[in-house]
């Protein structure tokens, strides 16, 4: 009996730290898979692999930029 408390107080911690470590984890494999899918994209089609790419970090290029913008024309207004 005191056996499955022990292993039941383990899977409790594991449960635990499984749920605070989650988020990284699920983070990293996100990352991971899409660095397998754009390198998998570069074998197949580089020059729209490219261009997609470029447009993507020219539109989020755009978007830090305006977010400073708007965060200094805000605390101007202060």
């Amino acid at each position: 009996m005191e056996f499955l408390l022990l292993w039941i107080d383990d899977l409790d911690d594991a449960i635990g730290a499984l749920r605070h470590l989650a988020p990284r984890i699920l983070a990293f494999l996100t990352a991971a898979t899409l660095l397998v899918v754009t390198g998998f994209a570069f074998l197949i089609a580089p020059h729209t692999t490219l261009v997609v790419l470029a447009t993507f970090l020219s539109a989020s290029l755009v978007e830090v930029g305006r977010r400073r913008i708007s965060a200094v024309a805000t605390r101007s207004q202060r």
